[in-house]
C-alpha cells in the first residue's frame, strides 16, 4: 500500500492518499500536514514518492481545483455494504455543480425510505471529492454533514467552486 501527502498550489490544505498501483483506497485532507502523518510512516510517504496512479490522483485533483476537470476517472476501491456501494455509485452520477438531497438519492437507488441511511453511508465515504458526497444536501437544500476534512465550511467551498 502506498501513501502520499501533497499540497495543491494555491490551496491552504494538504491531501493524503492511500493507494495501490491500481486503485485509490482513501483520500483525506487537513489544514496542516502534521494532521495527516501517522506514527507508522513508510519510506514512500517520507520521500513522497509516487507511482503512476499517485501522480494521476494529484494531477486530477489539481485540475479539479483549477476548474479544468469536472469528472474524475480514478479507479477506486470502495469498502462497505452493498447498500453503501449503491449510494456511492449514485453519488458519483451527480453532475458537477449540481446537488441532490439524501431523499433523492434514496429514491434513485430504489430505497425511498432510506434517506437517513443514505446520510450514514455518505458519512462513511473514504474518498470524498472524487466520490462527491459534497453534492448531497438536506431535503430543503441545506448543508448537512460532510465526511471530508474541514466540515460544512469545506463542503460549502466545494459547492461554490463548482458553481463558478
Amino acid at each position: 500500500m502506498n501513501k502520499k501527502i501533497f499540497q495543491i498550489p494555491n490551496l491552504p490544505f494538504y491531501f493524503r492518499i492511500i493507494y495501490s498501483d491500481e486503485q485509490l483506497y482513501e483520500l483525506t485532507f487537513a489544514d496542516h500536514k502534521n494532521q495527516l502523518l501517522d506514527t507508522q510512516l513508510s519510506l514512500k510517504i517520507l520521500n513522497n514518492s509516487s507511482t503512476k496512479l499517485g501522480k494521476e490522483v494529484q494531477n486530477q485533483l489539481t485540475a479539479y481545483f483549477d476548474q479544468k476537470l469536472k469528472k474524475f476517472d480514478i479507479p477506486t476501491s470502495i469498502s462497505g455494504s452493498s447498500f453503501s456501494k449503491k449510494v456511492f455509485s449514485e453519488m458519483s452520477k451527480i453532475p458537477y455543480g449540481e446537488t441532490r438531497s439524501y431523499k433523492q438519492v434514496a429514491v434513485k437507488i430504489k430505497e425511498p425510505k432510506s434517506a437517513r441511511a443514505v446520510g450514514r453511508a455518505s458519512g462513511s465515504n473514504k474518498i470524498p471529492i472524487i466520490i462527491p458526497c459534497h453534492r448531497i444536501v438536506g431535503s430543503k437544500g441545506e448543508l448537512v454533514g460532510y465526511s471530508g476534512g474541514g466540515g460544512l465550511l469545506f463542503k460549502s467551498y466545494l459547492q461554490l467552486l463548482e458553481k463558478k
